[in-house]
């Protein structure tokens, strides 16, 4: 075998080789982007429960909370903003699901979810107020879009009455 055959052959041998570590890497690439999309959705199951667990768990949270579906604004500063902080997290948490799935970082099932549980929130006096007068201002602009259409949505009585506790507190509470 001469040199140039030598050469031919190693040059198949690391063209195989290429192509070989390019389908791995590729594999690698939609393991990896698979991962991130579970992560992704159990963070924010996480928050979730994180923040229900801490209005269950604390009776000034509960209280603040209760109070706060009411009317935000008759709240005490300090029930403000255990409030507050609650709805926050609820929100950030909700506009990290829709942002996720814009990008198809989850499933479009798990985000019309999250529009059902910013609806029923919305249900609350509490929490529009809170809407509107902190939200708009605090979010970004294509979250503050989509649950303004949730709001409008809400009004076509696309949500029942009595909706799902923590998300919904009837007045009778």
């Amino acid at each position: 075998m001469t040199i140039s055959e030598l050469g031919s052959v190693g040059e198949l041998i690391g063209a195989i080789a290429t192509v070989a570590t390019l389908l791995y890497l590729a594999l690698q690439i939609r393991a990896n982007t698979l991962t991130d999309k579970y992560k992704a959705i159990n963070d924010i199951i996480d928050r979730i429960v994180g923040w229900q667990s801490r209005i269950a768990n604390s009776t000034d949270l509960m209280e603040a909370w209760i109070q706060g579906t009411k009317s935000y604004n008759d709240l005490q500063i300090e029930n403000k903003l255990r409030f507050s902080a609650i709805v926050f997290d609820i929100f950030t948490a909700c506009e990290a699901c829709l942002e996720a799935a814009k990008h198809g970082g989850i499933k479009s099932e798990s985000s019309n979810a999250v529009k059902v549980i910013i609806g029923y929130l919305l249900k609350n006096q509490g929490v529009q107020e809170y809407w509107i007068s902190v939200g708009l201002d605090t979010y970004a602009k294509d979250f503050v879009d989509q649950v303004n259409l949730i709001r409008e949505d809400m009004k076509s009585d696309s949500y029942n009455e009595n909706g799902p506790l923590p998300f919904h507190m009837p007045l009778t509470i």
